[in-house]
């Protein structure tokens, strides 16, 4: 009885560890870091008048697909988007400012100036 005991035990072993150099190690695959997306920012003049400007924009345009990134002034009057270009461009996120009631005057950088095509 003891002999088939270890005979059966040391079957065991055999098998797991020959199923174990059989399988390619998982944790090589998960450690290989992933690439970074690309993200863009845009940095908008609106014309902003309280508290209540900043919060609803923050409210919904936070929101929109490919926005990774939301920074609303009051004080400076503009609002600066971070977002992924394979989600979403410029256009959509004037497009959602405007749904929710703000002209994009410009960009902040031009000095609130359209810019002229």
């Amino acid at each position: 009885m003891t002999r088939i005991i270890i005979c059966c035990i040391a079957m065991m072993l055999a098998f797991a560890s020959a199923r174990a150099e059989s399988q390619p190690c998982v944790q090589a695959s998960v450690a290989a870091p992933k690439p970074k997306k690309e993200l863009r920012t845009v940095n908008y003049r609106v014309q902003l008048h309280c508290k209540e400007c900043v919060m609803k924009i923050n409210e919904n345009i936070s929101f929109e697909k490919g926005v990774k990134g939301l920074d609303v002034s009051l004080d400076k009057q503009t609002v600066k988007i971070t977002y992924d270009p394979s989600k979403t461009d410029e256009s959509k996120l004037k497009a959602a400012l405007a749904k929710i009631g703000y002209q994009v005057i410009g960009n902040a950088e031009d000095g609130g100036e359209k810019k002229k095509e």
